[in-house]
């Protein structure tokens, strides 16, 4: 199912990719079938959700699915099995290896796509944010003041925004950027700029 009150970005169906989900029936609901969780019942909260997904139909004008990348970013942005965790979960590395994904490479970050500060700012009205493995280089140029994560920090941080009506956020260019392990870049988001061309006919 498709959250029609989540801003998608003019982005075709294929590239539709949940990063934030405002609940756990909600990934449920958007995002694939819940195999394992790990809870924490002096919270009561779930803490890490492995989810089961299923993988997208690509379009052939979607240039993205036509290019070299096309292998890489079916593996990066559909992995049949994901890996979701609450924001303030600072156990996330070990609740994703227990889960049975593959061990990141020394060098991966497991980065949570949309921003953990970010959700905070907004009142942490997504908490739940999937995991995706990038290179440090990736991780550093999202994250960076500079970078689109920190720029949207900065303007969340001035601005109260109002209650969140959509129940799932959908990854924009910079996120699918990310996801492909490729820098974004710092200022003018080169890194998107050149990117972008394959997510749109």
């Amino acid at each position: 199912m498709i959250d029609a009150s989540a801003p998608r970005f003019g982005l075709p169906p294929s590239l539709w990719i949940p990063i934030a989900a405002a609940s756990v029936e909600d990934i449920g609901k958007y995002v694939g079938r819940i195999l394992r969780t790990v809870e924490d019942p002096k919270l009561g909260r779930v803490q890490a959700l492995l989810v089961e997904t299923i993988g997208a139909t690509k379009e052939p004008n979607v240039p993205l699915w036509k290019s070299p990348l096309a292998t890489q970013a079916m593996q990066q942005l559909y992995p049949p099995r994901q890996v979701w965790v609450h924001v303030d979960y600072a156990g996330y590395r070990q609740a994703y290896v227990d889960f049975g994904m593959p061990q990141p490479p020394a060098n991966c970050f497991l980065d949570h796509v949309q921003n953990r500060r970010a959700i905070r700012l907004r009142n942490n009205s997504h908490p739940y944010l999937r995991l995706c493995p990038v290179d440090r280089r990736v991780n550093t140029s999202g994250g960076h003041r500079a970078g689109g994560e920190g720029m949207e920090r900065e303007f969340l941080s001035g601005h109260r925004l109002p209650p969140s009506q959509n129940r799932i956020i959908y990854a924009d260019p910079m996120d699918l950027t990310k996801m492909l392990n490729i820098p974004p870049g710092t200022q003018q988001l080169a890194g998107v700029r050149d990117t972008q061309k394959l997510f749109y006919p």
